[in-house]
């Protein structure tokens, strides 16, 4: 905006970087003790105070007069609110929701995220033409806004019934969950209520706290839910929205006009993608969601970098609109899949004790990959048009590969059945069929063991010969899952 440069000058490519991307460090340090403070004080009202945090960052950086120290220090403490709500959000919406509607209530937490990216789009856009600096300044200001009427609005919301649980509140979540499920509804009640007696006792410390999301048991669902968060900043979606209005321009569009106006109509495209994504998350499944989604992204930057590489773009009109369509593809393929399965399956595959602790430390870990993206966007723009999509590609590529070789399916399953799965995994992995042979023999063994026993009540030979050949080819049921 020319009242942006007016009051700090026209910012080098690096200086750009890290003026958006410097929100983001402080964001992940508090991310990662978010579970820690969501354990002390309870879900509700560490949002709260997150949210209060980043509404005075917010102030300070609307109120920046020619100081870009002021604007960024200001971005800095709005990080630091930021890294507390957003690291606790999904594990308060993961133990509220009854398992018919975990899926949607974090959908609809994803499908607001959309929502206010494409508003932030046409915000901009509008307050481009004010002939004065509050043309730069509306945007932080709204921000304020809103984050003020989010923590007032957590005070309204009721109490996690699991963290009131493992403060021995027990007559207290019970009035949550009769808030929160209908009396008939009695398995979903039960499972809101269960919580493992391993689970509760005193608050833990940060470290202890850090420490029991890697122990044994705990340890390769950490481990698997740090690599989709971070697969899922490294395909370059912050990328594509943080500098949307680069990559438009990049493409021929006009930068005062048609690049905000297409930018605008991604963020729509988001909305639209995540609203859909309600009715087909709980049918078709989080595994296949990540490989289809992770591969149909992933071919579109390969087809981007191409386009870039070969000089279509600059060649003709034609190839300026294939440019902005795999754009659109792409925002619609990542929207469609990783955006609405990756912090839903990372939140729903730890136990209760660990939850909060893992969720904030995956969101802190998922700041930090998103700071490196943001911040070295626009100088990666200036070296190159083509390596960008190729790099962000290639790491969503890597990603496909890497849930399909350890993403167990967990649709439909209640947390403690999903808590079993992955019990019944020594590394927590769903490993693909070329390591089937370790298993072959373990079946083998497992058939000469019981084949020396004496009669087994309700087992006929027939019956285990059956079990054993399934077994051998990677199809048995969830309860030889958990046996194995």
């Amino acid at each position: 905006m020319k009242t942006f440069t007016d009051d700090f000058g026209v910012l080098s490519p690096t200086l750009r970087g890290i003026t958006v991307a410097l929100i983001l460090l402080p964001s992940a340090v508090t991310g990662m003790i978010a579970g820690n403070v969501a354990d002390s004080i309870s879900r509700k009202y560490s949002i709260a105070v997150g949210a209060l945090i980043f509404a005075l960052g917010s102030a300070i950086s609307a109120g920046a007069t020619a100081s870009l120290a002021m604007l960024i220090v200001g971005r800095c403490i709005a990080g630091t609110g930021e890294g507390l709500f957003l690291g606790c959000l999904g594990v308060y919406l993961t133990e509220i929701s009854p398992r018919h509607l975990r899926s949607q209530m974090l959908l609809l937490q994803q499908l607001f995220c959309t929502g206010a990216v494409a508003a932030g789009f046409f915000v901009s856009y509008g307050a481009v033409n004010i002939p004065n600096s509050f043309g730069w300044r509306l945007p932080f200001i709204l921000q304020t806004v809103t984050a003020i009427l989010l923590a007032i609005g957590c005070l309204f919301l009721p109490y996690s019934p699991r963290w009131l649980l493992s403060k021995g509140r027990f007559e207290e979540a019970k009035r949550v969950i009769d808030k929160l499920v209908a009396p008939d509804h009695a398995e979903e009640r039960r499972e809101l209520l269960a919580i493992p007696a391993a689970e509760k006792g005193p608050q833990k410390s940060q470290f202890e706290a850090m420490m029991d999301i890697w122990r044994p048991g705990v340890r390769g669902r950490t481990i698997l839910g740090l690599a989709l968060n971070v697969f899922q900043q490294l395909s370059g979606i912050d990328f594509v929205l943080f500098f949307a209005p680069l990559l438009f321009n990049q493409a021929g569009l006009d930068p005062s006009t048609s690049s905000f106006i297409a930018s605008g109509c991604t963020g729509l495209v988001l909305v639209a993608c995540t609203f859909a994504g309600t009715f087909y998350i709980d049918r078709i499944g989080r595994r296949k969601i990540w490989i289809w989604g992770g591969t149909c992204t992933a071919l579109c930057h390969f087809v981007l970098g191409l386009f870039y590489a070969t000089g279509v773009p600059h060649e003709s009109k034609a190839g300026r609109y294939a440019v902005i369509i795999f754009i659109e593809l792409f925002a619609v393929s990542f929207t469609s899949s990783w955006s609405i399965v990756t912090k839903l399956y990372a939140a729903e595959i730890q136990p209760t004790r660990t939850r909060a602790a893992a969720t904030s430390f995956w969101q802190g870990a998922n700041q930090l990959v998103n700071f490196a993206v943001a911040v070295s966007g626009p100088a990666f723009l200036a070296r190159s048009s083509s390596a960008p999509y190729f790099t962000y590609g290639a790491f969503s590529a890597i990603g496909v590969l890497f849930g399909y070789c350890f993403m167990f399916e967990v649709r439909g399953k209640t947390l403690e059945g999903i808590d079993d799965t992955f019990q019944g995994s020594p590394v927590a992995a769903n490993w693909p069929k070329v390591f089937q042979t370790a298993r072959l023999t373990e079946a083998r063994q497992r058939k000469n063991s019981r084949s020396q026993s004496a009669n087994l009540p309700g087992e006929t030979r027939a019956d285990i010969r059956e079990h054993i050949r399934m077994e051998a080819i990677g199809e048995v049921k969830e309860e030889s899952a958990v046996d194995d």
